[in-house]
């Protein structure tokens, strides 16, 4: 009786504390905004603050209609690969949540196979209703195929199955207490509410990029000749450079990658407020005319300045034409005080202006001068470190060789080179 009660005790006390910590972790489950992280987080924390063997979790996708195997985790051989179980609405485990018979087996709503079992002996009840009889047969047959010992499902709205997360059997061997599926109820409504705002905050990310889309057909419709494919070229290169400094661990600004790679390809969307016979001006510009064109940076900004939100966007568009040495514009900034998405689409923005044909010089020059004049303006017009990462890009790219490149630029950093062919 004392063993019995010794190990009641013992129960209870490891309960408590991983109840403790799975509550720790997620009370800032809600600020994190990557679904992906997000579920991994979530999966990972039952797994090992419970000691299961393994655990997953069911996430109805809107696009595909059903309900998709989003993560799992647990001892190797255990975990079912992502998306390897796809689940439509009719099926039985989804079925019998949707109409919330979960209630019928346990006062929780989550179901343990235990429960089954014993619901499934009353032979007087399925007599009354022999198609409950079949599904629950069908979803003691799933829970066995999933080798799950419990399913715990996420409402969103009191009526929406978001999903179900299906907990595999604990190290130790011993069965789910009522009060633990109780406890993982509540835990399944506090990641359902995580999970909707990180998939509300997606779809906010989504009407954005459909905007920035929309903005840069509206660049391309005014410039079709010239427009897209500089774009097209400032997003390849500028995409490479961000994953080089991602590597290199500098730290970026605090938006989504997309975004700030967004906003160095539409540094020069004011431009549409630029006349085409200025922009398009074989020769010289008359000063009348360069105070026009010196708008661009600012009209540009002017549009996302209007969006809470991006005002980094914005920050970026104004001050691409900013130099490293402090005598660009509009407002003379100097060195880090200009935001690096400027720094960087200045050094695109030159690059691809000098290797392309333009209405004041014809003949572009080859990759090899256009470089030298990069290096040349290291320290005046642009960040030097920033040169040194573009060279590294094009000698990855394939588009100068490293004999080349050293004879060219025999100061060149040895990491830089090193790192270069290393990737190769």
């Amino acid at each position: 009786m004392l063993n019995k009660k010794l190990r009641k005790k013992k129960k209870t006390r490891a309960f408590n504390e991983y109840k403790r910590s799975l509550e720790l972790a997620t009370e800032g489950m809600v600020e994190i905004l990557d679904i992906e992280r997000l579920i991994r987080l979530i999966v990972y924390m039952v797994v090992k603050k419970a000691g299961l063997i393994h655990a997953g979790l069911l996430l109805y996708d809107a696009e595909k209609k059903s309900y998709i195997l989003s993560s799992s985790r647990g001892l190797r051989g255990s975990v079912i690969p992502k998306e390897y179980i796809r689940i439509e609405p009719d099926e039985p485990i989804i079925k019998f949540f949707k109409e919330r018979r979960g209630y019928l087996l346990n006062k929780s709503g989550a179901i343990r196979i235990e429960d089954l079992n014993r619901f499934l002996k009353n032979k007087r009840l399925f007599k009354k209703d022999k198609a409950l009889r079949e599904s629950m047969v069908e979803l003691k047959d799933e829970m066995v195929n999933y080798e799950a010992a419990a399913f715990v499902p996420g409402y969103f709205q009191t009526k929406n199955l978001l999903g179900v997360l299906f907990l595999g059997e604990k190290n130790n061997g011993e069965k789910f207490e009522q009060e633990e599926l109780d406890f993982f109820m509540a835990l399944a409504r506090t990641a359902v509410m995580a999970i909707r705002s990180a998939q509300l905050y997606k779809n906010i990310q989504k009407i954005f990029y459909g905007v920035v889309k929309a903005m840069a057909l509206s660049i391309e419709k005014f410039d079709p000749a010239f427009t897209r494919p500089h774009m097209d070229r400032m997003f390849k290169m500028g995409s490479r450079m961000i994953e080089k400094l991602e590597k290199r661990k500098v730290v970026l600004p605090d938006m989504p990658k997309e975004l700030f790679i967004s906003s160095i390809f539409l540094h020069d969307i004011g431009k549409q407020y630029t006349p085409r016979e200025i922009l398009h001006k074989e020769g010289s510009l008359t000063k009348e005319e360069w105070d026009i064109v010196r708008r661009h940076p600012i009209d540009g900004a002017e549009i996302f300045e209007q969006i809470e939100g991006l005002e980094e966007v914005a920050r970026i568009i104004r001050y691409h034409q900013e130099k490293y040495d402090g005598t660009g514009y509009p407002d003379g900034l100097k060195a880090g005080a200009i935001p690096l998405g400027a720094r960087i689409a200045a050094v695109l923005d030159s690059f691809d202006a000098m290797t392309n044909s333009r209405p004041y010089r014809k003949k572009p020059l080859n990759i090899n001068d256009a470089v030298k004049e990069l290096i040349k303006e290291k320290g005046r017009q642009f960040d030097p470190e920033l040169v040194d990462l573009f060279a590294e890009v094009l000698l990855e790219e394939g588009m100068i060789s490293f004999s080349e490149l050293k004879e060219i630029y025999p100061d060149i950093s040895v990491g830089c080179l090193f790192d270069s062919l290393i990737s190769r």
